[in-house]
């Protein structure tokens, strides 16, 4: 009888932790897929994203976590280049151990980029 008592505790219990910790997976995997849109968006980028790319941007702004909102809104605002004030909030976010890292290397390309990415920088936004 007691077997049976600690096998049923111990499915309860992992029952709990997993209930318990979809809502966070379900959050994460929201970021991770405003960061991969956002590197299409940058990895497809000349000059200054479409007006398509703006609507998801600003649907990003709006939903994102506070990382993922400061580099939409650099992108936003964008012409050829990120302003100063965003390519400072960028470089913040791309030191930001707590930030995750795709979204770190994602602020570091926009921080720097000059029109559009780089054939390298491409490569590593297409596999985000």
């Amino acid at each position: 009888m007691n077997r049976i008592t600690n096998i049923s505790v111990a499915l309860l219990a992992l029952m709990l932790v997993v209930t318990l910790a979809l809502p966070f997976a379900t959050v994460a995997n929201a970021a991770d897929e405003a960061t991969r849109d956002m590197a299409r968006i940058v990895a497809d980028l000349n000059h200054r994203p479409s007006a398509d790319a703006k609507e998801k941007l600003r649907e990003i702004s709006k939903t994102g976590t506070p990382a993922e909102k400061t580099i939409a809104d650099a992108l936003i605002s964008m012409n050829h280049k990120v302003s100063p004030d965003a390519k400072e909030k960028l470089g913040k976010i791309a030191h930001d151990s707590s930030v995750a890292a795709d979204t770190r290397e994602l602020a570091t390309i926009v921080k720097d980029i000059h029109h559009h990415a780089t054939v390298a920088e491409k490569q590593k936004l297409r596999g985000m």
